[in-house]
């Protein structure tokens, strides 16, 4: 049920059982003073021991809730799994590794209770990232920008607030390929951002690599928007155009000449170039196909190992007697 004033704190956990725990206290000892408030932890199937920790926060905290997935979904499936069962009226991501101190998250909700917009980003004042890290976020920004109608050029970030009741009904979307930012700019237009801080990692390595950032760009080309199927017919009339153009050019060659020009090297290359572009655009058809088929077939496949905290919020009112940690169970 949701709750008036109460802040969700999203956060999905991946190979984080090293740092996991620092995190979440720092975020309790931050949060505490500015009223009441959740965290939920999504274990997104690590390999680690992470639900060790998440166990021991939960039993701890009634105010940290968890889900632990069956399997490895990506962040921001798990994510989504989190505003699902988010009840508060603002609710906010950031990541399990601390490079989002507490007061970034704090930052992104304030903005978004003073303010009319639906979802609100975080900016970051410096980015503590490799080059090539920051380079494949700038094209993911781009894309995002010409494709999703981001014409304000916001800077979209891990680091969200968003409206208690816009998250949950994204939370119950059924994608297999769910990239969150494209879902909130179908919602709405109301997005703003607010700048704030952003640290470098202390301990371990960023389990989000370089091949996922493109995988998820991958992702919103080919589930959300049909910009790929758009270049591919555009590119279609063109080589028919260009094909046409030549034969014209050919066939006047040889009138005038009087006889066939020799130009096989010519023909083979432009048949190999337009072979080519046939079988390119038959891969970008077949990259919707496939995303179609498999998502028909694992929908509704999706299993909750444990949770923990499912009850009413804290301070709510309407605890009805569930005991701190002792609220896990299969599901």
């Amino acid at each position: 049920m949701p709750s008036e004033g109460l802040l969700s704190v999203v956060i999905p956990c991946y190979r984080s059982q090293r740092y996991l725990e620092r995190t979440v206290t720092e975020l309790v000892e931050a949060l505490e003073p500015h009223g009441p408030f959740e965290i939920i932890l999504v274990n997104d199937g690590s390999p680690d021991d992470v639900q060790e920790v998440i166990d021991r926060l939960h039993a701890k905290d009634a105010r940290v809730r968890f889900l632990e997935l069956g399997s490895n979904r990506g962040q921001h499936a798990a994510t989504l799994k989190g505003f699902s069962i988010a009840r508060g009226d603002v609710v906010i991501t950031v990541d399990d590794d601390g490079q989002n101190p507490p007061e970034a998250g704090l930052a992104v909700a304030q903005a978004l209770r003073g303010s009319r917009h639906d979802v609100v980003y975080g900016r970051f004042q410096t980015t503590e990232q490799k080059l090539l890290r920051r380079l494949a976020s700038r094209l993911n920004l781009w894309i995002f920008k010409h494709t999703m109608g981001n014409r304000a050029g916001v800077r979209v970030t891990n680091v969200r607030a968003i409206r208690g009741d816009l998250a949950r009904r994204l939370g119950q979307s059924e994608q297999l390929f769910p990239y969150i930012d494209s879902m909130i700019f179908r919602a709405t237009r109301r997005v703003g951002e607010v700048s704030v801080p952003h640290r470098r990692r202390d301990a371990g390595e960023s389990t989000y690599r370089i091949r996922d950032l493109f995988r998820l760009w991958l992702s919103h080309m080919s589930t959300l928007t049909v910009l790929p199927l758009q270049i591919a017919t555009w590119g279609s009339f063109g080589a028919a155009g260009l094909g046409f153009f030549i034969g014209v050019v050919q066939l006047v060659r040889a009138l005038v000449a009087r006889q066939s020009p020799p130009g096989w090297l010519s023909l083979f290359c432009a048949l190999t170039f337009l072979f080519g572009l046939l079988f390119a655009f038959l891969g970008v058809l077949s990259t919707y196909l496939g995303r179609m088929y498999v998502s028909l077939n694992a929908r509704g496949q999706d299993w909750i190992r444990s949770s923990g905290g499912l009850g009413p919020a804290p301070g709510s009112g309407l605890e009805g007697g569930t005991q701190p940690g002792k609220d896990r169970h299969a599901a």
